[in-house]
């Protein structure tokens, strides 16, 4: 009779009866049940969780949105026990709900969702919870898990929300003490991935003390030791990395923790001894194998600090040759190696290894910039030395006699005999005395030091040896050209003639042949002339890059006096005079510098460095002229966006006409073309594009050029004769079809009134919010001059298409501020695509588009 009851009691009865039963059901019989699927999923997703310790560790380790998949069955039980709650057992009476699990039930549901990295969905439920239950103390469960989610789509601004509501809530005095520890761990999070770092500190800190579990204490002991060392703070660093050694640790974690504190520590602190002894004692260890090359580095780091760069450096490059899965960490090493070459400087290794280093440093590396800038950089300086030196040794070949050059490529010939023979044995002994050896010859940079099947002159130590091999065997022959320095950046438009020279590579047997050496020595004079300007090309260069690039005055003019001595009436004089008046102004030295002044006003009155010279306001005069011209290009661009196409036409081309060597000319070339295609036929269109690839091919502007070029060409089919025909004259005979089996794009049409940019770079957030794992590109093209085509590329299938339709339409934060009358938006095949761009049509594609894909 007692159970008929219970299961007989109604939602729409207060008694106590029922009050008791759909109280006592609701909590036993699904919200525990689907909070212990949560907490069997969140054990699985923190077993599973791989750290990424390059990186701050993040505070909550779940995982990313690939292997929340493995506790889909755990979310989904949660969802289905919590949703049952809701249904069955909800007594929601006259506008108050006598059911005390209700809101937990529906914080279990968003949570399961969080899990899922389903964060739409998480959003929608913790704010219906706090606006449900915005007098129940179960808001502060929902201010907590919406600031969670929001610092996982990164919506700063949305989550800096929920920070100033819950510090209203904390002046208040209402939140309750027990979430504390919780909401400084959820604004640590916060203020982490916002890049606020020193706030993050400060939260840190009050959750360490008040978090009662400790593994996530040991956790954000390490997090905080990493984000001191990002403060510069290496003593707090070192501390809480010791703190974590002193509690029960994943081996991955001590290890790190270990490793970090040894990089930190100074050689005041009188610890290095012990962290020596320590990390040696770990080089030992079997299980950190994997491990050693970051052992080595901190170890090679150690040295530095002790001021022993030998030592550091002999460390940094075990650390290179034992790396087996790390390549970050092996990375790091290469360009480590590469500064300490660069502050030698010796730049000829340098460049070696951040060649190497570039090869496998993710993009997203805070030093990748620094790194590439310089690997760039060095790779021109290699470059020219190779050219000189390649030319030089050529050129003094080529003025021996036929006998002596015979002779000399016999002997050529022989060291590679031998090279080849020591080459085969030391491998063959490697891999059977040291096999970690055998590893490390595999992981080597191609470094100045090694030289592999290259032939003898295109390979740079091979070369450096060749030089001296030659003076030993022949002496200093007397040549215009006896010269060796380092290396290349472009700045004169050489042709051919400034050209690097290629590593060819050659098998062996080749290397043993005599006609391939002789085939590339200039004996003709038109072939050592052609040497000659290469030398001249290179040398100049060099001299620009140690005075740009570098900042080696005293190296640059070292160059720049070469190429004086080396070719008296070369290519350069006039730049190379000037190049040296300006360096010894620099360094001090008027003398000289007021020498190389009056070459120029000599020799040369009628140039333009000569016109700098004698008139002290002249590059003021320029400077103004070119401030007119930055501000035609403003209103010019202003006049695109505007849709007045034809002034900027007219402007574009007296610009282009009147200043030949101003820098914004290609920009100027891009908007006039870009206006000719919104006004003018799509012939006009595709010549003017052309006419930009073929008039700047180094600037920025060509590959804009190219890709308008793409589509250009795409939407007339083949490439047409120049016929003066117009496109709107011509008679469009396709229809759109219906293929879900197309690629698709999303496309956006934005009239008068909003700015492309501004589009492009919501549609860019909100793919970092979204869709940080897809490879999406954003593109545009004009239309017509009041509006302009945005579309995206790259879904894979037209459901992922659909998928991304549907979130945008729902993130409120890429529409914010806009006036949604003045866009359009939809899905379209890639070949309605083209029909479409025929038409310009917005209401017929539209209509096509309600009708089939809704």
């Amino acid at each position: 009779m007692l159970v008929a009851a219970l299961t007989g009691c109604s939602t729409k009865k207060k008694g106590f009866i029922n009050r008791f039963y759909h109280n006592s059901t609701a909590k036993y019989n699904g919200y525990w049940n689907g909070r212990e699927a949560i907490r069997e999923g969140v054990k699985t997703l923190e077993k599973d969780q791989k750290d990424d310790f390059e990186k701050i560790l993040p505070i909550y380790p779940i995982g990313n949105a690939q292997t929340a998949t493995a506790v889909f069955p755990q979310m989904d039980r949660a969802i289905e026990k919590a949703s049952m709650v809701i249904g069955k057992h909800s007594m929601l009476i006259k506008g108050k709900e006598y059911c005390n699990w209700i809101d937990d039930s529906y914080m279990l549901i968003g949570q399961a969702h969080y899990y899922k990295q389903d964060q739409m969905n998480a959003l929608e439920i913790f704010n219906y919870v706090i606006k449900q239950y915005q007098k129940e103390k179960i808001r502060f469960d929902g201010y907590i898990w919406l600031l969670r989610t929001n610092t996982a789509m990164a919506r700063f601004k949305d989550g800096e929300t929920m920070i100033l509501k819950l510090d209203e809530e904390k002046e208040a005095k209402t939140i309750p003490k027990k979430l504390m520890p919780a909401i400084a761990a959820a604004r640590a999070d916060y203020f982490i991935e916002n890049g606020e770092y020193t706030k993050a500190k400060d939260e840190l800190l009050f959750a360490i003390r008040n978090t009662k579990r400790a593994k996530t204490r040991t956790r954000y002991n390490f997090i905080l030791a990493q984000l001191y060392a990002q403060l510069s703070m290496n003593d707090s660093a070192v501390y809480w990395y010791s703190q974590v050694l002193k509690k029960s640790t994943p081996y991955d974690m001590e290890f790190n923790a270990r490793i970090n504190r040894a990089l930190l520590t100074s050689a005041q602190s009188g610890n290095l001894e012990d962290i020596k002894r320590e990390l040696v004692k770990m080089a030992k260890d079997e299980k950190n194998l994997d491990y050693l090359d970051r052992i080595y580095f901190a170890l090679g780091n150690i040295a530095l600090v002790e001021e022993q760069p030998e030592l550091g450096m002999d460390y940094l490059k075990k650390s290179v040759a034992v790396s087996t899965t790390n390549t970050t960490q092996k990375a790091v090493s290469y360009f480590t190696i590469a500064d300490l070459y660069f502050d030698r400087p010796e730049y000829v290794p340098a460049a070696a290894y951040y060649d190497s280093a570039m090869k496998v440093l993710p993009e997203k590396h805070p030093q990748y910039a620094r790194v590439s800038a310089r690997n760039e950089s060095l790779a021109d300086l290699v470059r020219n030395i190779r050219i000189v030196a390649l030319q030089d040794s050529l050129l003094r070949l080529g003025n021996m006699t036929e006998s002596e050059r015979n002779a000399f490529i016999e002997g050529m010939i022989e060291d590679v005999k031998q090279k080849e023979e020591q080459r085969k044995f030391d491998e063959a002994n490697a891999a059977l005395v040291n096999p970690l050896a055998q590893q490390g010859a595999n992981n080597r940079p191609t470094t100045p030091d090694g030289g592999g099947s290259s032939w003898y002159f295109y390979n740079t130590t091979a070369v450096s040896y060749g030089i001296g091999d030659f003076r030993q065997r022949w002496g200093d022959r007397k040549l215009e050209d006896n010269w060796r320095r380092s290396v290349k950046t472009a700045t004169f438009d050489g042709g051919d003639e400034a050209d690097g020279e290629p590593v060819v590579e050659a098998s062996v047997q080749e290397l043993m042949d005599p006609a391939f050496y002789l085939k590339d020595i200039p004996v003709t004079e038109a072939q050592k002339d052609s040497a000659h300007r290469k030398i001249q090309y290179a040398v100049y260069d060099l001299g620009v890059i140690y005075k740009e690039k570098l900042k080696e005055p005293q190296r640059s003019i070292e160059s720049f006096e070469e190429l004086l001595q080396r070719y008296p009436k070369g290519l350069f004089n006039l730049e190379t005079y000037y190049q040296l008046y300006r360096l010894y102004t620099q360094v001090g030295n008027s003398a000289k510098a007021n020498e190389y002044k009056n070459r120029v006003l000599r020799e040369y009155p009628d140039s333009e460095y000569a016109k700098i010279l004698s008139d002290p306001d002249y590059l003021k005069k320029m400077e103004a002229m070119k401030g007119q011209i930055a501000l035609m290009y403003e209103r010019s661009f202003k006049n695109y966006n505007n849709g007045q196409h034809e002034e900027v036409i007219a402007t574009a081309d007296s610009v282009i006409r009147l200043f030949k060597e101003d820098k914004l000319r290609p920009k100027f070339a891009l908007l006039r073309a870009m206006s000719i295609g919104a006004t003018q036929r799509l012939t006009v269109y595709r010549d003017a594009l052309e006419d930009i690839v073929r008039t700047y091919p180094g600037d920025p502007e060509k590959e804009k050029a190219e890709e308008l070029l793409g589509y250009v060409q795409s939407l007339m089919g083949e490439k047409l004769a120049d016929e003066p025909m117009a496109v709107d004259t011509v008679k469009v005979e396709e229809t759109y079809v219906f293929d879900l089996e197309a690629n698709h794009y999303f496309a956006m049409v934005v009239s008068k009134g909003i700015t492309v940019a501004d589009i492009k770079n919501r549609l860019a957030a909100f793919h970092q919010r979204q869709f940080s794992v897809e490879n999406l590109t954003i593109k545009n093209v004009q239309m017509s001059p009041q509006q302009e085509l945005v579309f995206v590329q790259g879904f894979g299938t037209t459901k992922k298409a659909q998928d991304y339709m549907l979130s945008i339409n729902a993130d409120t934060a890429m529409y914010e501020g806009l006036d949604r009358a003045k866009l359009e938006q939809f899905l379209i095949s890639d070949k309605n695509f083209t029909v479409f761009y025929k038409r310009k049509d917005v209401a017929e594609y539209k209509a096509f588009f309600e009708a089939n894909y809704k």
